[in-house]
């Protein structure tokens, strides 16, 4: 039988209203256990095929939930953690990068998405992702001085394996 749950480190959510309305009626229906306040632990499996997650409350108490598919998903609060103190550049609680190249104060280390500061950011996905392109071509060149990277677009070269 197919079941599904959620895993959640705190009992309260910051979803749209519409989501935790949804969210509490298929759980009272029955269809989605709501695991809270845990976190992921590890995962569990054999040759390369997942067969439970364990979750772990503040406690530190665990637990094995069975599973097949894992989809982790990130929430909409950003929060430095432990990277507040690695002596990066901070501004407004956000780590300040060079916009040509998403790098840090520290070189050799790279910052994307919504912790990643610097004049004219929009804060989109869309952004994230051009972010995650810029980070990767600048780490590229810092990993193999002199070495060009040949970008392929989707657009020019079509649909791998057609």
């Amino acid at each position: 039988m197919a079941k599904v749950a959620l895993v959640h480190r705190r009992d309260k959510f910051r979803a749209a209203p519409e989501s935790g309305a949804r969210l509490k009626t298929l759980a009272a229906a029955g269809k989605i256990e709501v695991v809270v306040p845990y976190q992921l632990a590890a995962l569990v499996g054999k040759g390369g095929v997942l067969s439970a997650v364990t979750v772990e409350d503040l406690d530190g108490r665990r637990r094995d939930l069975p599973a097949d598919v894992l989809l982790p998903f990130f929430g909409l609060a950003a929060s430095l953690g432990p990277i507040a103190a690695w002596g990066l550049a901070l501004e407004r609680h956000q780590i300040v990068v060079d916009p040509a190249s998403s790098e840090t104060n520290q070189p050799g280390l790279y910052a994307i998405g919504d912790v990643a500061a610097y004049p004219g950011k929009l804060k989109l996905i869309l952004t994230g992702f051009a972010e995650a392109a810029r980070a990767a071509h600048s780490a590229f060149s810092r990993c193999r001085p002199g070495e060009a990277l040949h970008w392929e677009y989707s657009t020019t070269k079509g649909v791998p394996g057609r």
